[in-house]
């Protein structure tokens, strides 16, 4: 009786088969790279100071390369601006730039889309004189392209500024070309980031 259900049982897995189905997940990724700009001269470091340069003379006859490696102190918005005044003369601003490694954080760097904007120009020191910072065109003075921004304030320094967001601890390479009109009789740019 043994043997015979044995057999039995024997005979029933040696005719049940079984099948699996495998599955492969196959993945791909990708990867992309960015290349951080070289800013167009050699920067200096300035840590988290807010004044990046300051000058009382403007006998320059061709445009000269700023730049600077500035560690933001806060997260937030912060302002470059550049406090402007020359009397009787112009200066000349162009090729603004703030990256933040590969990425530019001004806009209209160049002031070719003909606007101030998002610029801005205010008057801190009171209502001056001459001729208030605006975009000029023309082959006169552009370090590029087609248009630059002009300032002949008088009497005293308007500022032409843009913001952007920051984040603490970061370093953001700022450059910038400025050039001077003839000397005059009152000459200031100071350029600050805070």
């Amino acid at each position: 009786m043994f043997i015979k259900i044995f057999h039995v049982f024997f005979i029933h897995l040696a005719t049940t088969t079984s099948s699996t189905t495998s599955t492969s997940t196959s993945i791909s990724t990708s990867s992309t790279t960015s290349t951080t700009p070289t800013p167009p001269c050699t920067p200096t470091s300035v840590g988290s100071a807010s004044t990046l340069y300051s000058t009382s003379s403007g006998s320059a006859t061709s445009y000269r390369c700023f730049a600077y490696e500035w560690t933001s102190p806060t997260t937030g918005l912060v302002t470059l601006a550049f406090e402007l005044r020359h009397d009787p003369d112009y200066w000349f601003l162009d090729d603004v730039s703030v990256y933040a490694g590969a990425v530019q954080m001004l806009s209209n760097t160049g002031f070719e889309t003909g606007s101030l904007s998002p610029w801005a120009r205010t008057t801190p020191y009171g209502s001056c004189s001459g001729i208030a910072g605006h975009v000029c065109n023309g082959s006169y003075s552009p370090h590029s392209g087609s248009n630059y921004l002009c300032d002949g304030s008088n009497g005293c320094a308007d500022r032409i500024s843009q913001q952007f967001m920051a984040t603490a601890g970061e370093v953001y390479v700022v450059s910038f070309w400025l050039k001077s009109g003839t000397t005059g009789s009152t000459i200031y740019a100071q350029v600050t980031l805070s």
